[in-house]
């Protein structure tokens, strides 16, 4: 009798202590998932001391290394058949992203992604999320409309399958292009979820300024990449 994949929940955090809790509940409130690995990256705040009131394992980094390299250290701790990778800042909607795992289950999917809907407020003009879609449907001839989302689901070989994580913003892209090269099938699942949104102040564009780079970085870099 095949036994039932195990399904590992990793949520990266980042000085999250006014969240963490109120996400780790509902994650908790998913079915299918069997453990809950929590990675601190580099707190200043609280995060860690709450995250061990909810998660199986809490994994803390000295020093904030990047959502690429904590990914990356859940990873080596978590048992998973599958992956279940969350934000720390979902709260309630964190319940929701267990719909992304039906399709990796039923074999209909290597990886899902959540689409969230439109924005609740205005933010910026979509340079940032136009580049990146722009730049997965040039790399892999695929089009895909929420290739920055953090909230996926991905069977365990094909993250053994990506060398390389990369870090800060660049996570989300790398992975969506990494797997459609490998021809993994990678499917967008509409989920009516949100977290937090930046919003057209200066701190807001400063925040997307470093987005626009560190996308517009790693897209040269896996131009670079042999495929």
């Amino acid at each position: 009798m095949e036994k039932e994949p195990i399904i590992s929940a990793i949520i990266p955090a980042y000085n999250e202590e006014e969240r963490i809790e109120t996400t780790l509940r509902a994650v908790r409130r998913i079915p299918l998932v069997d453990e809950i690995i929590v990675v601190d990256d580099g707190s200043r705040d609280a995060t860690e001391q709450l995250a061990r009131r909810h998660a199986d394992y809490v994994i803390r980094l000295p020093k904030n290394r990047g959502k690429g390299q904590a990914l990356a250290e859940g990873i080596r701790y978590a048992a998973g058949d599958v992956y279940l990778f969350l934000d720390a800042d979902l709260e309630r909607h964190a319940k929701l992203c267990g719909s992304l795992l039906s399709p990796v289950l039923a074999g209909e999917a290597d990886m899902t992604i959540a689409r969230f809907p439109p924005a609740r407020k205005k933010g910026g003009f979509g340079l940032v999320k136009g580049l990146a879609r722009s730049g997965v449907r040039r790399l892999t001839g695929t089009t895909l409309q929420a290739t920055l989302s953090g909230q996926r689901a991905v069977k365990r070989e094909v993250m053994q399958s990506i060398s390389i994580l990369p870090s800060g913003f660049g996570i989300e892209l790398g992975l969506t292009v990494s797997a459609l090269r490998f021809g993994y099938c990678v499917k967008e699942v509409p989920l009516p979820m949100s977290h937090r949104e930046t919003g057209r102040d200066w701190n807001g564009f400063l925040h997307r300024g470093r987005q626009f780079l560190q996308i517009l970085r790693t897209l040269i870099k896996l131009w670079r990449q042999p495929v």
